[in-house]
């Protein structure tokens, strides 16, 4: 068959176009492994400063967190303080009013400060005791040197940990407790476990209060 310099043309274009391979398209990430933006944070109320006059105690309050002086009225202190004495007092609870990380397993941030009176330093000091394994050591709040300790409680995870700081003054034993909730069965709930990272932070928040601490000299 001759062809024409038409037809010759025609072929020779097809020819030359390049064969495309049709690419699937990709399979869409389910939501709950998808990242999401940081929460905005909000900042009310302000930051204001706490003092209790009587046991000569102050620490200022973040913004966007919560202040009470009554007990149960937000949490109920001897549930998330369970090392502490039956005759402790809690002075104050400041609580996060906002969720950090949305999109985990987190559930609330608590800061306590309480005091026994007619205490004695071993009784003190053994409110901050842990079970072996664990250890307890020192830190240094405002100057004074206070014991640190921990419990934690939780069936599947670790639901509740409460960082125990305690020192004597005179007859009366002045604690801090920094409290961290969260949840278990994060992926039933379609959240994901509360990360390292995302603890540290709310640890961060929390540290920034105990070095706020101030004691009357």
């Amino acid at each position: 068959m001759r062809l024409t310099t038409r037809t010759t043309i025609a072929v020779l274009t097809i020819l030359s176009v390049p064969f495309v391979h049709a690419q699937a398209k990709p399979e869409p990430i389910p939501p709950i492994f998808q990242s999401k933006p940081p929460a905005p944070e909000p900042n009310t109320p302000p930051a204001r400063l706490f003092h209790d006059a009587h046991y000569g105690v102050s620490f200022t309050i973040p913004a966007a967190w919560n202040l009470t002086r009554k007990d149960s009225e937000v949490s109920t202190f001897l549930l998330d303080a369970p090392t502490a004495a039956h005759t402790t007092q809690m002075r104050a609870v400041a609580t996060i009013s906002f969720n950090p990380h949305p999109y985990s397993t987190f559930s609330g941030a608590l800061f306590y400060f309480s005091v026994t009176p007619h205490s004695t330093a071993g009784q003190c000091s053994f409110q901050a005791s842990a079970k072996a394994p664990r250890t307890v050591t020192t830190s240094q709040i405002d100057g004074l040197t206070f014991s640190h300790g921990y419990s934690e409680h939780g069936g599947i995870c670790t639901e509740s940990r409460d960082e125990i700081y305690t020192t004597q003054r005179k007859d009366t034993c002045y604690r801090f407790d920094v409290v961290i909730n969260s949840f278990c069965g994060g992926d039933v709930s379609g959240v994901r476990d509360i990360t390292e990272a995302e603890l540290n932070s709310v640890r961060n928040r929390m540290q920034t209060i105990l070095d706020s601490v101030k004691f009357e000299k």
